[in-house]
């Protein structure tokens, strides 16, 4: 059996993240994930002062700047029945605030931890405590086991960890979202801007990473039963 320190279950954002955090202080982890290769789902999201200074500790804020442009304000519009079109527009913050594709930032964390932190195609089948010294056993599907003094739960909706923990069971929302990118070869018009226009029960958005692609995202806020 393999013993180690700190275990973290996950490669996403938030495990690398804390991998990455840890190193930075000087101390080591390892990060179990059970795909084959970086994570590549998802799309894009919007990180504002404070994420870019928490990236800015971790070592990756500049090279995910390199493909992000600054956003300078946010644009809502609500259009409701029989009510005029109301619109409002402010700063996007005092401070800082970019789109980043997902993808990005999850291969910047990767690559800035040390060699060998990452094992790829790491599945957990299990974890269980060690009764002589208390510290929990971690079970892989290819038939290793682990032995961490910390282990660390990031693996998502569906975690090991938490049921090991005895957490409450996650619960689907009754929203359903669609989200994407389109990429325009010659460059947008689109102003620096996040935008978000809600009518009714559907919100929509646009957020310009680059200079030729968008970001845009159309969400159903209460999905009816059954659909």
């Amino acid at each position: 059996m393999e013993e180690l320190d700190i275990v973290i279950v996950g490669g996403g954002i938030a495990g690398l993240a804390t991998s990455l955090a840890l190193h930075r202080k000087g101390i080591k982890s390892i990060v179990l994930e059970k795909s084959e290769s970086v994570r590549s789902e998802g799309a894009a999201f919007g990180i504002q002062t404070n994420g870019w200074l928490a990236l800015q500790q971790l070592g990756v804020a500049d090279k995910l700047r390199l493909n992000s442009l600054p956003i300078h304000q946010i644009r809502d519009v609500m259009i409701e029945k029989k009510i005029k079109q109301r619109e409002s527009v402010g700063p996007a913050s005092h401070g800082e605030v970019r789109g980043v594709i997902r993808n990005d930032m999850v291969r910047a964390l990767a690559h800035a931890l040390p060699v060998g932190t990452l094992r790829l195609g790491s599945q957990i089948v299990s974890v269980k405590l060690d009764e002589a010294t208390s510290f929990p056993n971690v079970h892989l599907r290819n038939g290793q086991d682990i032995k961490a003094k910390v282990l660390i739960g990031c693996d998502g909706s569906n975690s090991i960890v938490s049921k090991f923990l005895g957490l409450n069971p996650t619960k689907a929302l009754d929203s359903r979202a669609v989200r994407g990118f389109t990429n325009y070869p010659n460059g947008h018009v689109f102003q620096q801007e996040f935008i978000r226009i809600k009518m009714d029960n559907v919100v929509s958005g646009r957020l310009p990473i680059t200079h030729n692609l968008v970001f845009w995202f159309v969400v159903m806020l209460k999905c009816p039963q059954g659909n």
